[in-house]
C-alpha cells in the first residue's frame, strides 16, 4: 500500500474548508486505504520472488507479501522469509 507522504502545508482556508492541496492529499490517502483494506480483508503486496528477496532484509518481522511467482503467502519471521500456511 502506497500511503501518500504528508507535506506540511496550509491545512484550511480562511473560511474553514480544506485547501485544494489538503483535499487532494485526503483523497489520495483515502483511495490508498480503500484499495488495501476492506470489510472483506486486507490486500497484501503482490511481488515476485526476486522482489521479496531484495526487500526482505530491510523490512521488519511481521511483514507479509503474496509471491505471485509461487502463489504463496509469505512473511518475515525472525529475519527469515517463511511460507505462511
Amino acid at each position: 500500500m502506497n500511503i501518500p507522504t504528508f507535506v506540511n502545508i496550509k491545512f484550511v482556508q480562511s473560511d474553514g474548508y480544506l485547501t485544494p492541496e489538503m483535499q487532494l492529499y485526503n483523497d489520495e490517502l483515502n483511495q490508498a486505504l480503500q484499495n488495501g483494506l476492506s470489510n472483506n480483508g486486507w490486500t497484501v503486496p503482490r511481488l515476485t520472488t526476486a522482489q521479496i528477496t531484495l526487500i526482505a532484509p530491510k523490512m521488519p518481522d511481521g511483514t507479509l507479501w503474496y509471491d505471485k511467482d509461487t502463489n504463496q503467502l509469505k512473511g518475515r519471521i525472525n529475519g527469515v522469509v517463511t511460507v505462511i500456511v
